[in-house]
């Protein structure tokens, strides 16, 4: 698989970027339209999320171009070895970021899957500040070993976890050199309590409030919107002010539903670059 996927990396940066733009248009629509892939689970979350607020050909065109975003932030990522990733970005918001990290305690910063996560994390790395985010594995050892390969290229920086407790020993290094540590919110995980997103309960991650109080560090809201295949606008929100109460357990509670709005309001705006094929209310 790795080898495979080297050479898959190589023939897509040949490929011209209008050219690419008009193959992820065309199969978003196969994969939407055609052979339906989780079409049904992405209309239902976008149908969870908002209501009657849109139409059903509406929730339709968002799905799509849902679909369509995810391939050209694949696109983008595999051409990155022959394309700066980073290359093409305006930022909106940071005087936010400097002015969390002249506290000198590092920083958190509260993301999730939109747009191009990649390209945020390796334009943060490279250009503003050493950021590290906590991963996952991706598919099997050849597949793992080409995405570690080409985000250790790109700048985008991760905390290992090969043992329990080593996600946390990694923050507590990383905030102690003053660095970011990028926590993604959006991802459901087991054993975790039912929160509200978008007014539905859906299984959220407690574990980023109760290592910030355990850690305390600035926390801001970053995203990243696509403007065409390589172009982004990568946005900072102010500090979020935590509050805490005698009652540790509901502050965590508290907390990570605030999380969640962060998460909501933004969504909110682009909800087509939103990546809604995550099954967040199972």
């Amino acid at each position: 698989m790795y080898h495979f996927m080297k050479v898959i990396s190589f023939l897509i940066s040949l490929i011209p970027v209008v050219v690419l733009e008009m193959i992820a248009r065309l199969l978003s629509i196969v994969f939407f339209d055609i052979l339906r892939i989780r079409r049904k689970l992405v209309l239902s979350n976008i149908e969870t999320a908002f209501g009657d607020v849109y139409a059903d050909y509406e929730r339709e065109r968002i799905g799509r171009e849902s679909y369509r975003n995810f391939l050209l932030t694949g696109f983008e990522f595999l051409r990155s070895p022959y394309h700066d990733i980073t290359a093409d970005f305006e930022v909106e918001g940071e005087a936010h970021l400097r002015n969390a990290l002249s506290k000198g305690k590092g920083l958190y910063v509260l993301c999730f899957h939109m747009g191009n996560w990649e390209a945020m994390g390796a334009y943060i790395g490279t250009h503003m500040h050493p950021t590290y985010v906590l991963v996952k594995k991706v598919g099997g050892k050849g597949m793992n070993r080409f995405v570690e390969e080409l985000r250790t290229k790109n700048k985008f920086l991760w905390i290992k976890r090969e043992k329990k407790g080593d996600g946390l020993k990694g923050i507590e290094e990383t905030l102690k050199r003053n660095a970011i540590v990028g926590f993604v919110m959006d991802q459901a995980r087991p054993g975790e309590p039912r929160l509200p997103f978008f007014g539905s309960p859906a299984k959220t991650n407690t574990s980023f409030a109760a290592i910030a109080k355990k850690l305390p560090a600035p926390i801001l809201t970053s995203f990243i919107q696509r403007k065409s295949l390589g172009r982004h606008k990568l946005t900072f929100y102010p500090e979020i002010e935590l509050t805490y109460t005698d009652d540790p357990e509901k502050d965590i509670i508290d907390q990570s539903v605030l999380f969640n709005q962060e998460v909501e309001k933004v969504v909110r705006r682009k909800p087509e670059q939103y990546f809604w094929l995550h099954n967040r209310w199972k």
